[in-house]
């Protein structure tokens, strides 16, 4: 009678470990990021103080999955000293094919020393993303009841990678998974093989 050898196994192990890799080395893949920075000058109360705005952004977004951009400002030595009068700093992100939060549209009472505020993005589709952050410094009487006056903007071109919907932590859990299964069926393949050999010296 002739046995079968389990070439599966070992079939099914090769593409486990395969799979395995590719999933582990996503978590290795640091998304690079680049940055702007400009200045807004104070016209609300003519302190001729500058507030200080930089953005950092990745360079490529991942589908389906969020995306972190971050906004840094701060107040210059003249800016700070006039504190008291009251400012505020009006921040609007827009960007197409993407779901925006927490909210697009952002005003913050500025302090002294270094702030900053944080949306996320997530591509819908894996199209280009052309993205423009408009920004305005204003007195302490401005609201949200009326649209941006922008001062300035940041424009950010984004390329958009298929993502396979798993965050870079989980897909190195599920990686390494696969690999302990991948070495599971090759030492199983082995146990077989010397099973059938010894069947065989009878």
């Amino acid at each position: 009678m002739k046995i079968k050898r389990p070439i599966t196994l070992l079939i099914l192990a090769v593409a486990l470990l395969l799979m395995g890799v590719a999933f582990i080395a996503k978590r290795g893949v640091t998304t690079q990021t680049t940055s702007q920075a400009l200045t807004l000058s104070d016209w609300a109360h003519g302190s001729a103080g500058t507030l200080k705005v930089m953005v950092n952004y990745p360079t490529e977004l991942l589908t389906n999955q969020q995306n972190t951009i971050t906004l840094t400002f701060e107040p210059d030595a003249t800016l700070e000293q006039n504190m008291a009068l009251g400012y505020i700093f009006d921040a609007d992100f827009s960007a197409n094919n993407s779901v925006i939060t927490p909210q697009k549209r952002v005003l913050i009472p500025l302090e002294k020393g270094r702030q900053n505020v944080s949306w996320n993005i997530v591509p819908i589709l894996q199209s280009e993303v052309e993205a423009v952050i408009q920004l305005a410094l204003g007195g302490s009487d401005l609201n949200g009841a009326y649209a941006i006056s922008p001062q300035a903007s940041f424009e950010l071109p984004f390329e958009v990678r298929q993502s396979n919907g798993l965050s870079p932590n989980v897909s190195f859990i599920v990686g390494l998974v696969m690999v302990v299964i991948a070495i599971l069926c090759v030492l199983l393949f082995f146990m077989i093989n010397k099973k059938i050999n010894g069947l065989r010296s009878y």
